[in-house]
């Protein structure tokens, strides 16, 4: 990763405050979306679909992980 001028490991991002907000409220709905889906899916009576259930998790860790990259 470079650093800046600044000293930062992060390169300045110059992103609003209300778009910083609407990204995070919109991850958090597509993370209850994915969970939703995915307790949907293993609670169906027909066989189990092991791939779509670790693509359901890697959706949500990939989508928390930025989650917690995004300043409050």
């Amino acid at each position: 990763m470079t650093i800046n001028h600044s000293g930062s490991a992060y390169p300045h991002v110059n992103i609003s405050e209300m778009e910083t907000r609407h990204l995070r409220h919109r991850l958090e709905i597509e993370i209850t979306w994915l969970s939703r889906q995915m307790q949907d899916l293993q609670g169906a009576d027909e066989s189990l679909d092991i791939s779509l259930l670790q693509t359901y998790r890697e959706m949500i860790f990939s989508r928390r992980a930025l989650l917690g990259r995004i300043p409050r």
